[in-house]
């Protein structure tokens, strides 16, 4: 990450200044390659076609005017030789063959010099271009420079707002190198922090990054939730097993043998299955579940009379009531989880009188005749770790909170009604159920 950063701050400045040294340095180079081609236009094809011009006007006017003079102003001048009588040429102009080329008059001046010949005469044209040279300087090198002052003017408008942007990436990956992901805490980034964020891809930076925050945090949730569930959930199992083992020591006859062995065996694939469903529930989909149709009434009575069998209260009364089928498609081992805290948690805290399960329409309630609860108790019994007042129970406070979330995860509702010292009623509905009374009857 730091080495991440490093780039940022350093190599992505860097590249972004030579970037646009590199931009203008090319539109320089441009411009000017581009006025010098101007001025080569000008000399190989305006200067020649309009000395091409002026020496077809003089053959033209001379062939109707013998005495028609030459041409004679401040830029072009002009030189006879008729008959090949070249004594009013100067001498640097007399051995110049017909053409368009430049001449060596001087030691600083070359003109462009035109020579044609019709009828046995020769006329010299010669082009002083240094005025014109004069005006092309002032004319196109005064644009020129504007032209270069303002595009390096912009220039440095696109680095500034470049390197502003660039500034709260920066920014953003000294924000990320810098936070503390062993603190517990998974805040998410405020977009209030830096300097730019008006700009969408700054912002989709902080939301990618926040919803990364959002998934690791879910990912440590789950994780930590296996561990305490995984813990929490086997005691039960493995207090059958622990039970019966005791049994099967004492035990002579091999009929009575053999029906602990099956429970132990029975047992043993529950846990396989538990912990199956443990480790998908740690993960982000519950789609490797397995869904069955599961009848509610047979599984309630199986958890009991194996709970009551685990959890030793000879003056707790337990029974099972229902006035029709409830049948439910779920995953049945997570209904498993579910019924067997709630029955857990009731035995656990009821030294004597009843536990009774009333199976009706809508879902199932477990009622308990037990220590109760207070109503600051009843508020935070859903919280993982939180025991109440009756701490005389072995237990983490981990059940009701592994049943809060999956009735959560599931989409079940889950009711609490509690009165210190009267007992405790716990209602779980579910809206996809389905219900069948006894007798056939709606």
């Amino acid at each position: 990450m730091k080495a991440f950063n490093h780039i940022l701050s350093g190599g992505l400045r860097t590249r972004l200044v030579r970037v646009f040294l590199l931009q203008v340095l090319a539109i320089s180079i441009a411009t000017v390659l581009g006025v010098y081609a101007a001025a080569w236009v000008v000399e190989r094809v305006l200067v020649q076609e309009a000395l091409n011009g002026e020496a077809e006007h003089f053959w033209d006017r001379r062939s109707e005017n013998p005495d028609f003079p030459l041409p004679d102003t401040n830029n072009l001048t002009g030189y006879l030789a008729p008959g090949g009588d070249v004594s009013a040429v100067p001498d640097w102009l007399r051995d110049e063959p017909p053409g368009v080329r430049r001449a060596l008059r001087g030691p600083e001046s070359e003109p462009v010099v035109h020579v044609s010949e019709q009828g046995g005469d020769r006329l010299y044209l010669v082009f002083d271009e240094m005025q014109v040279s004069s005006l092309a300087w002032y004319f196109g090198i005064a644009p020129l420079t504007g032209v270069l002052l303002l595009i390096y003017l912009l220039a440095w408008v696109g680095y500034v707002m470049s390197r502003r942007a660039v500034s709260t990436v920066v920014q953003l990956a000294d924000a990320v190198r810098t936070y503390d992901f062993r603190s517990g805490q998974l805040e998410e980034l405020s977009d209030e922090d830096f300097s730019e964020t008006s700009d969408t891809e700054t912002l989709a930076l902080i939301n990618a990054f926040n919803q990364f925050i959002r998934r690791l945090e879910s990912f440590i949730q789950r994780e930590r939730n296996f561990t305490r569930n995984a813990s929490h959930e086997l005691r039960t199992p493995l207090a059958v097993l622990r039970s019966n083992l005791g049994l099967l020591q004492k035990q002579t006859d091999p009929e009575a043998q053999a029906k602990t062995v099956e429970r132990m065996e029975r047992t043993v694939r529950d846990m396989e299955a538990l912990v199956e469903t443990l480790l998908i529930l740690a993960r982000e989909s519950e789609s490797r579940l397995n869904w069955s149709s599961v009848v509610v009434n047979d599984m309630l009575a199986e958890l009991l009379d194996q709970l009551s069998a685990t959890i030793d209260r000879p003056q707790v009364k337990t029974a099972v009531r229902a006035n029709g089928l409830l049948e439910l498609n779920a995953p049945e081992r997570v209904l498993a989880i579910v019924f067997t805290n709630l029955l857990r948690n009731a035995l656990s805290y009821t030294e004597a009188g009843h536990v009774q399960v009333l199976i009706d329409r809508n879902g199932v309630t477990v009622q308990d005749s037990g220590c109760g609860m207070s109503e600051a108790d009843l508020e935070r019994m859903f919280e993982p770790f939180y025991r109440g007042h009756d701490r005389s129970n072995e237990g983490y406070g981990l059940g009701l909170s592994i049943v809060r979330r999956l009735c959560d995860r599931f989409g079940w509702t889950l009711h609490a009604d509690s009165e210190l010292g009267a007992g405790t009623e716990i209602r779980v509905e579910f809206p996809q159920a389905s219900f069948k009374p006894f007798g056939g009857s709606g």
